[in-house]
């Protein structure tokens, strides 16, 4: 089998995707590119919420951009926003290629979020709203993921990636 050219990590806010795919490069020995500005997580909203319907709309334009050049790439890590598999379009570009869905529990998320950064607007039930988007999105991951992966550890998630990449 052939080893991908190069690797998305998606996933929620909180699951550790940065941490993650920084790893996963340093160990392969190939470029981290951090394509997340982590918008929900940092104002404490949805897309839609904060950019409107016309502005969601060109926020995922310019992820699919992002996506499209990073396919001209070879030998790189990208960790993608979390709300990149909101389309067909982003979900039709990523499932051809080796995708990393780094799956965490609302209760783990809400864990790891407390001591980062913090929403800039305060988010009346944290639970409910991380909830939402699980809801929301669990299955597009899943639909375009090449491995799930329960995060637990970056070092064991490591491990359970490089595992998956040799089989692939």
């Amino acid at each position: 089998m052939s080893q991908p050219k190069r690797i998305f990590v998606i996933g929620h806010m909180g699951a550790g995707k940065f941490l993650l795919s920084e790893a996963l490069a340093k160990k392969l020995g190939w470029e981290h590119i951090d394509a997340n500005p982590s918008l929900e997580r940092y104002i404490g909203k949805s897309l839609h919420d904060i950019l409107g319907k016309e502005g969601e709309a060109a926020f995922h334009r310019c992820e699919a951009e992002i996506i499209s050049q990073q396919l001209k790439q070879a030998n790189r890590v990208i960790v993608l926003e979390e709300a990149v598999i909101a389309t067909e379009q982003n979900r039709k570009l990523l499932a051809p290629e080796f995708v990393v869905y780094l799956k965490v529990s609302t209760p783990t998320q809400i864990e790891r979020m407390k001591d980062g950064r913090v929403p800039l607007l305060p988010i009346p039930d944290l639970k409910v709203f991380l909830g939402q988007l699980h809801q929301e999105r669990d299955h597009l991951f899943e639909e375009v993921a090449t491995i799930t992966v329960e995060s637990t550890s970056v070092e064991e998630d490591v491990k359970k990636i490089l595992n998956a990449i040799e089989k692939h």
